[in-house]
């Protein structure tokens, strides 16, 4: 039982510092693409010529999908490492994990690209199976407590290494 939870958190944690390895280069790679997509919207906003507003609107969302894309993993990928000790926290990171999973297969031209590409969600893999493991082993060790079976079953004896309490 206490395997399971060990291993789990092993991948996890392992996981999760891939995925934000990976988020993170692959945000630096593309930082000097998203700035000249925003800039000229950005200069315009600056000048005073539109509103805020209006430059959510004339931003090109389908252009920083992957950027976005590549936020929330690394935004995923620190949360699951703040919270690979908790077991709720981790099985409400399954469902999160599997929606990014299904979200890059088929909408981001990241994973498009190539087959080697889909090797990068891996580290995806790994929180949730990580996350499930911890998950079973906490089920595991509450049915356990509530049988009894983790309760001593002889009866507690006193330290006394050197025979001093013998005498009375």
């Amino acid at each position: 039982m206490e395997t399971l939870r060990v291993t789990g958190r092993r991948m996890v944690f392992w996981g999760a510092l891939a995925l934000v390895a990976w988020a993170v280069y692959e945000l630096a790679i593309r930082f000097e693409e998203m700035v000249t997509w925003l800039s000229p919207v950005f200069s315009l906003v600056s000048d005073g010529k539109i509103t805020f507003w209006d430059y959510l609107s004339r931003l090109e969302w389908a252009r920083l999908r992957t950027h976005i894309f590549l936020v929330l993993c690394l935004l995923f990928g620190v949360f699951a490492l703040l919270t690979r000790r908790r077991p709720i926290a981790g099985l409400i990171s399954v469902p999160i994990c599997i929606l990014l999973i299904i979200f890059s297969l088929g909408s981001t031209p990241l994973m498009e690209a190539s087959f080697w590409q889909k090797f990068k969600l891996i580290p995806a893999a790994l929180v949730m199976l990580g996350n499930l493991l911890i998950f079973i082993s906490n089920i595991q060790r509450v049915r356990r407590i509530k049988t009894g079976r983790d309760q001593l079953s002889h009866a507690p004896q006193p330290y006394d290494p050197f025979n001093i309490g013998r005498g009375q």
